[in-house]
């Protein structure tokens, strides 16, 4: 499993670097919409859309609701609403780690669900996409973000298996451990020291340190809030696009979560997105 991960991971790492620091913001945006639409497609077979018909069509409408978001995505209140989305995202972990929230299978269709996946695909979606656009570092802050939450999951991956004992979540995700997300928080602590040596951002290398532990964190409630999906729906992979990753959600899930966290950390240390 790990070789095919890492496969995988090979042959992929170089067309995203590609893809964010060589494409121009508006192929950008496309690049990473065919990637939330694969995610949509997940999404509705997650939530009880299981039909072919169904997921297309489901397809489609996110399809509109992307092109409409680009339209008005410099307005002033799309970022405002992913700083609220980036706000939810915490009050989601903390209800998740809490334990009031017990996934149980259910074979009935969750529009609500969908309809939460689909407000944070097209949230993270249009955050990163303002992300990229920034002047100056854009792309290379974006390529960084990616960066940080790749180093952060095979942090979390190699020292939970060397050092796991405690459960983070026993009745969410049993394989996850304490361990595993401090070995997540210190590859964001290396990040962060990594961001404040490249000097990119006027901004005070301890508050950098603090954006990127917190992203980390947040990032793990996004992984829990997908294996709540995947329990209730009985499936151990979103999908099976990615040999040893599963599918596009599996990928994505800590991203989708970290994403509006770390914009919206940047736009509340005064960076101009």
């Amino acid at each position: 499993m790990l070789k095919t991960r890492l496969i995988t991971a090979l042959l992929l790492v170089p067309l995203v670097f590609w893809g964010v620091l060589g494409l121009p913001n508006a192929w950008f945006a496309l690049a990473l919409g065919f990637v939330v639409l694969g995610a949509v497609w997940e999404l509705a077979n997650l939530c009880g859309f299981g039909k072919t018909w169904q997921r297309l069509a489901l397809v489609v409408a996110a399809m509109g609701i992307l092109v409409l978001v680009y339209e008005v995505r410099h307005s002033t209140w799309i970022m405002s609403l992913v700083q609220l989305l980036a706000a939810g995202w915490l009050i989601n972990l903390l209800l998740l780690l809490s334990g009031i929230i017990v996934p149980r299978q259910k074979n009935s269709l969750r529009p609500l669900f969908l309809l939460t996946g689909l407000v944070a695909l097209s949230g993270v979606w249009v955050a990163l996409v303002r992300l990229h656009d920034m002047a100056g570092p854009g792309p290379q802050l974006m390529m960084f973000f990616l960066l940080l939450i790749w180093v952060a999951d095979s942090g979390a991956y190699f020292t939970g298996r060397k050092f796991g004992r405690h459960k983070l979540a026993p009745h969410i995700s049993p394989g996850k451990t304490i361990e595993g997300v401090l070995g997540a928080l210190a590859g964001g602590l290396l990040g962060a020291l990594v961001l404040a040596g490249l000097q990119w951002l006027p901004i005070p290398w301890w508050k950098l340190v603090l954006l990127c532990i917190s992203t980390v964190l947040v990032s793990v409630g996004g992984d829990l809030w997908e294996s709540v999906l995947k329990r209730e729906r009985g499936m151990k992979d979103s999908g099976n696009i990615l040999p040893g990753h599963g599918g596009i959600l599996d990928r994505i899930d800590s991203q989708i979560a970290a994403g509006p966290w770390f914009v919206a950390g940047l736009m509340s240390a005064g960076v101009a997105l």
